[in-house]
């Protein structure tokens, strides 16, 4: 496992310091950067930028506090400005080959260049500032959902899907404070949590404990496990929600009143228990059930495990659904995604899940909605899906 990181740690650092020498290159070019102090100078500041966010991250995991926090977010400013700085950076570079192109513009591309890279570098340092302002708001989202066989007594009821929290990076105890008062306020019937709720905070999860077991629900509050439990430690996970007031179900459903919630966890790295659908002992496929499973995709057979599942999950997802089809499932909700975030991941997440990134989607009877997150991870960026909390009001079919 500590091999498999470091290579992907390695991947990821030789990529953006790749990206990095493209900016600096692209800017030497564009302002005419021809003093040697000044060329290595920024050669410098950008061979250091590309390792801030790894060391951050490994920082914050080992020490939550308000420096590591600190550091975690300004870093994170930065990965996201770089984004925004690699595509503008391609803009000014077709705009420059096609002045070469113009014969009478050949005397003044310098100035044209230096101009119009100066303007968009400054709107995206302001896009930004924007995107993290962004960050900090959570709207709340209301939808009515059909449920086949839902039993009388869930008749307009209401649910709240919260997703991938990601508690312990730039999301703290303030962001959870603010929103326990914002879901209790909805005062609703269950809360039903699809993953990630910690997140680099494999030291300091038990800080957070006495807020999330402050949520309010008259039938409890259920969670199952995502991929970032798992980096941060899912035994220390499972201790702490099990002496709490949360119900994590971890490959398991439990009836509540003539519905039926099934909760998948997402595959470790070990081999996977697979949930037995054929066992009418633990599940029952006429009953109106809703499954918790952390990414918008089908359930992963028996076998698979996390050095599996990783890929595809990022490449080519199963957005067939069929497992969840078959044994007849009417709603599931999941998270992962954060429908990108920011432009240009939110463009990105649409493409790979093929729409499947975000929002409610009905096949037949069956209805998937995809939480856009309601805390964030990486970039603390948000542009065009804001953090959620859901609020679902069941309806009969």
């Amino acid at each position: 496992m500590i091999v498999n990181r470091i290579k992907i740690l390695s991947i990821v650092f030789c990529i953006i310091l790749a990206i990095h020498w493209f900016i600096f290159f692209s800017w030497a070019q564009f302002f005419s950067i021809q003093i040697f102090s000044a060329r290595i100078s920024l050669f410098l500041i950008l061979f250091f930028l590309p390792v801030t966010f790894i060391f951050a991250s490994i920082l914050i995991h080992i020490s939550n506090n308000f420096v590591t926090r600190a550091c975690y977010i300004i870093s994170g400013l930065w990965l996201g400005l770089m984004s925004f700085l690699v595509f503008i950076s391609a803009i000014v570079w077709i705009v420059k080959g096609l002045l070469w192109c113009i014969p009478f513009c050949h005397a003044r591309s310098e100035i044209i260049i230096s101009s119009l890279a100066f303007v968009l570098y400054g709107l995206a340092v302001m896009y930004t500032g924007f995107c993290h302002y962004k960050f900090y708001k959570i709207k709340i989202k209301n939808l009515s959902i059909p449920v086949k066989n839902l039993p009388e007594q869930w008749l307009g009821k209401k649910i709240i899907h919260l997703s991938d929290l990601h508690l312990g990076g730039a999301k703290d105890l303030g962001f959870l404070k603010k929103l326990v008062v914002l879901v209790n306020d909805i005062n609703a019937d269950l809360i039903l949590i699809t993953g990630d709720l910690f997140d680099g905070a494999g030291n300091s999860q038990e800080r957070y404990m006495p807020y999330l077991n402050r949520f309010k629900a008259g039938k409890g509050v259920i969670f199952t496990s995502g991929n970032h439990e798992i980096y941060s430690g899912v035994e220390k996970s499972r201790a702490l929600i099990k002496d709490s007031k949360i119900r994590m179900l971890d490959n398991k459903a439990v009836i509540i009143d003539g519905m039926q919630i099934l909760g998948i966890s997402y595959p470790e790295f070990k081999d996977t228990c697979s949930f037995d659908f054929d066992n009418p002992k633990i599940f029952n496929k006429n009953m109106a059930t809703i499954l918790l499973y952390h990414t918008p995709t089908d359930i992963k057979p028996k076998g698979k495990n996390l050095h599996d599942v990783r890929s595809s999950d990022y490449i080519a997802p199963d957005i067939g659904f069929s497992t969840a089809m078959n044994n007849g499932i009417g709603l599931q909700l999941s998270g992962h995604t954060h429908a990108g975030q920011f432009f240009p991941f939110t463009w990105i997440a649409d493409k790979v899940f093929k729409g499947f990134h975000y929002g409610l989607h009905q096949i037949g009877d069956f209805y998937i909605n995809i939480s856009s997150g309601t805390g964030s991870w990486g970039p603390p960026l948000r542009s065009g899906y804001l953090s959620e909390i859901v609020v679902i009001s069941l309806v009969r079919k």
